[in-house]
């Protein structure tokens, strides 16, 4: 009996030619061609941005995810790439990051006296962290600036005192830029004549986002830029 010999097909190429948002490498592959044991190269083209992408229910070491692009996370602590299944990564020259964390809020203050008359000054809230909108194709947005505090001012004989008293919150944090930690919520602030004061609420800014999660599974044969955190 004449026995055929086994036809071992070549890898598989797929491109991310355009910005999109968690795109389905599985799915793009078997479009091209692939049957599920071919080696498999994915390649993000430079120039081309894509949102929270995860690579997951493909067998371990086919994958090559070559990024010559941007893969980050959505804005406030987004995490860019979530990898649950084992794969080779060429990050040569790509940016692969988590979104900036949100800034904190501002201090908060409260000044009175005895009788209880409150003039409150209130922090500001923190601004935006950096990365991409939830939109497909995602659009990169800036980190923004916190707000300004509140400010109440009240006469000086209302809570002792001859001149008048003013409470003013502190402003919010910035969000952090991509891959950083938002800043924290500012000091606020007294003046004039008052007898007493209560400050509260000042917070730090959130941790940015995870650049990989899953770093177990991730062969970096090529690192380029991964900015925010691993696990």
């Amino acid at each position: 009996m004449a026995y055929r010999p086994l036809l071992i097909k070549g890898p598989v190429y797929i491109t991310i030619a355009a910005s999109v948002r968690s795109p389905d490498i599985r799915a793009l592959a078997i479009s091209a061609g692939w049957v599920g044991y071919e080696p498999l190269y994915c390649t993000i083209n430079a120039g081309v941005d894509v949102a929270t992408l995860t690579v997951s229910n493909l067998p371990d070491w086919l994958l090559t995810l070559v990024v010559r692009g941007r893969v980050g996370g959505i804005y406030n602590s987004g995490t860019g790439l979530v990898a649950t299944s084992k794969f080779n990564l060429d990050n040569a020259g790509g940016v692969i990051f988590g979104g900036g964390g949100q800034g904190g809020q501002g201090q908060s203050v409260n000044i009175f006296r005895g009788t209880g008359y409150v003039a409150t000054g209130t922090g500001g809230s923190g601004g935006v962290g950096a990365g991409f909108n939830g939109a497909n194709p995602p659009v990169m947005l800036p980190a923004g600036s916190g707000s300004s505090g509140s400010s109440q001012t009240v006469g000086g004989p209302n809570i002792g005192g001859t001149t008048q008293g003013t409470a003013t919150g502190g402003s919010g944090g910035t969000g952090g830029a991509i891959g950083m930690t938002g800043n924290s919520g500012g000091s606020a602030s007294t003046s004039g004549s008052f007898e007493s004061s209560n400050y509260y609420g000042t917070t730090t800014g959130e941790l940015a986002g995870y650049a990989i999660d899953g770093i177990a599974n991730v062969n970096i044969l090529a690192a380029g830029s991964i900015l925010g955190r691993t696990r």
